[in-house]
């Protein structure tokens, strides 16, 4: 963080440091009309110690919101609170953070990680699920799995509430779509189911033509606008964001925080359109000379 570069691109896509700067960056979107949801970066803790402080600060963040009077969730992923560590040990974690949301009658997203966590991660939902209810804890579901194509269905049918995004790993050709046509064409057709038949449908895409689809469908089916969201990421698309709003569509935010950004930091670099790791590359050369 202390060269120029690394502060332009972090702070475009993280809110800062602390729990502070997430609440603030959340305050501003509130302001313009856009709802947020906030996360804590991390994954993969091998720690226990690790685990409970991540499920701490997922509290602390429901609390602040609570006491605020903002208009956010909070987002989990199951390995930062102990996934890799004891599935027994995640599971208790987790259920703290969603007993904190019950009471602060909050909500919780469940992040979904790497191939090889999927079936925990929902075996690990189910049961949240039943327990909570679709009001507390919802979860992701990436369209780029091949073997997952069933699930959309399956978890519509028992009324979760899902983020459903393109897919945000490199994965294997024989385990995800790699090709662009391929990736377009399963988002394509889990946003028609899950607008069709979801419950409280969270669509999150940057793609122009993804939210064009969303719209056509929503008109079709006469949805109101706070029936399904259109969500972004912080930093990317501000002026879409903002116009969406503008014309009266139901936009959320995930604004990231904490430390821990590097990895973040570079995924949200994967995945932008535009050449902006090549121009980064020509600033680093020009820093360098």
């Amino acid at each position: 963080m202390t060269t120029p570069l690394a502060r332009d691109v972090a702070w475009r896509f993280v809110a800062g440091e602390d729990l502070e700067a997430g609440l603030a960056a959340v305050r501003v979107l509130n302001s313009r009309g856009i709802k947020a949801t906030l996360n804590c970066v991390g994954t993969h803790v091998r720690l226990q110690r690790e685990a409970v402080a991540a499920a701490d600060s997922a509290i602390e963040a429901l609390r602040r919101i609570r006491e605020l009077g903002l208009d956010s969730n909070v987002s989990v992923k199951l390995t930062q609170i102990g996934l890799d560590v004891d599935e027994g040990l995640c599971r208790a974690e987790l259920r703290r953070v969603l007993d904190a949301a019950t009471e602060l009658e909050s909500f919780v997203r469940i992040d979904m990680e790497e191939s090889s966590y999927v079936k925990r991660t929902l075996d690990i939902f189910d049961d949240m699920l039943r327990a909570y209810g679709p009001d507390r804890v919802g979860i992701v579901l990436q369209s780029y799995l091949r073997d997952r194509r069933s699930d959309i269905a399956r978890l519509t049918a028992v009324g979760a509430r899902i983020r459903l995004v393109k897919g945000g790993y490199w994965e294997p050709a024989g385990t995800a779509f790699r090709t662009k046509s391929e990736i377009d064409r399963a988002f394509m057709a889990d946003i028609d189911h899950l607008l069709r038949h979801g419950h409280q449908p969270a669509i999150a895409t940057h793609d122009q033509n993804a939210i064009e689809r969303v719209k056509r469908i929503a008109a079709e089916m006469g949805l109101a606008a706070d029936r399904y969201e259109i969500q972004m990421l912080f930093g990317v698309e501000r002026d879409l964001q903002t116009r969406l709003v503008r014309d009266g569509w139901t936009v959320r935010c995930y604004v990231p925080y904490g430390g821990l950004w590097y990895e973040y930091v570079l995924g949200c670099l994967r995945r932008l359109p535009g050449g902006i790791v090549q121009r980064a590359r020509g600033r680093v050369v020009r820093l360098s000379l």
